[in-house]
């Protein structure tokens, strides 16, 4: 009985590695780069913004967010780091949108106390 050769799985590299490689990959199949978002995890951002091997042209930080390779980066509210290739319904900032909305949202104020009845009934007297 023979087993099917499975291909073998590519070790993962680090958050730069893995994003330069997506991105390479979509802009060989010709997507244009303002398309593109690289949606990371915190932890895949934060690593990528702290590599010694990233050289600091290939990050940028502007009012608008940092990019990488030319690519902007959308930092959380995923469990897992992509490349949205601008092909799907993915809108830039949602997350910081919904967790800006969810902190300004207000708490609602304590309710008062009832004053006691026994003291309406003693002054009505």
């Amino acid at each position: 009985m023979s087993t099917p050769h499975a291909k073998p799985t590519r070790r993962r590299g680090s958050a730069a590695e893995e994003a330069k490689l997506a991105i390479d990959e979509a802009l060989h199949d010709g997507i244009d780069l303002s398309a593109m978002t690289l949606r990371m995890t915190l932890r895949d951002a934060s690593e990528l913004k702290r590599d010694p091997k990233v050289a600091t042209a290939d990050i940028s930080f502007s009012p608008d967010g940092m990019r990488y390779l030319g690519v902007i980066v959308d930092q959380g509210g995923v469990t897992v780091s992509t490349l949205d290739r601008g092909d799907t319904s993915y809108r830039r900032g949602a997350a910081a949108e919904a967790a800006a909305a969810a902190a300004a949202k207000p708490k609602p104020k304590p309710r008062k106390k009832a004053a006691p009845k026994v003291a309406a009934e003693a002054t009505a007297d």
